[in-house]
């Protein structure tokens, strides 16, 4: 698992709980992530790559340069590059289908950025929250992000977390909420009716974009459809 963050580029492998990370930021560019990610795991065994992305994914295929990072990363042949193949998804909506049970899930991440995917009833479907008004001049990500939160300090943002997390549950109306992301950890108390989540399970995410787990997820379009007990659509 490769999940490329705004602060951080993340690693784990099936079969470990160690995580390996390496800074990402806005001079990040494709080739020097997979540099990176090279450097850091030169010893790991393994067969095959999900790439957590932090964008739109249409198809399994970038549509869009990132926001947070540097550019090349568009037409970049990232199977050519580490010489393994590699399958893409949006990166909350890994960290989404990472938790996933059944029914109806919303996921929200708290990191650099927020990061929202629902899943409906085996449908995984990436939602870009960050800037939905939270007030006259305010949006969601000037109010919830990690820079937010340095800003504003510790009550404010949280006030804001259990504000968002209401008006998010409200118009989706889930059965099961989990938040996420690397500032999850601060949140004392959870908003009602949630779970939290921790990075480390996003290995579980990233196995199941991969025949012959519990669940399998697979594109169409800018959307994910699950089959259960590892079988292929």
């Amino acid at each position: 698992m490769v999940d490329v963050g705004g602060s951080n580029v993340k690693m784990m492998v099936s079969g470990s709980d160690e995580m390996r990370k390496f800074p990402s930021g806005n001079e990040l560019t494709a080739n020097a992530m997979v540099e990176g990610v090279k450097a850091a795991t030169e010893e790991w065994q393994f067969d095959c790559i999900t790439l957590g992305f932090p964008g739109l994914v249409k198809n399994g295929a970038l549509q869009r340069e990132p926001l947070n990072l540097s550019g090349g990363w568009l037409s970049f042949d990232f199977a050519a590059a580490f010489g393994h193949p590699v399958r893409i998804i949006n990166d909350a909506a890994l960290q989404a289908l990472a938790n996933y049970l059944e029914g109806r899930m919303l996921f929200v991440g708290f990191g650099t950025s927020v990061g929202t995917s629902i899943i409906a009833d085996d449908v995984i479907i990436p939602i870009e929250v960050g800037l939905i008004p939270f007030s006259r001049k305010e949006n969601f990500v000037s109010q919830l992000s990690k820079e937010a939160r340095k800003r504003n300090g510790q009550s404010q943002w949280q006030e804001a977390v259990h504000q968002a997390i209401f008006l998010l549950q409200d118009i989706f109306w889930p059965s099961d909420t989990v938040i996420g992301g690397g500032n999850a950890k601060h949140l004392d108390p959870l908003p009602p009716k949630c779970r939290r989540s921790g990075n480390h399970d996003a290995i579980r995410g990233a196995e199941r974009l991969w025949e012959g787990f519990d669940l399998f997820a697979t594109p169409y379009g800018t959307t994910w459809r699950i089959t259960r007990n590892g079988g292929s659509i």
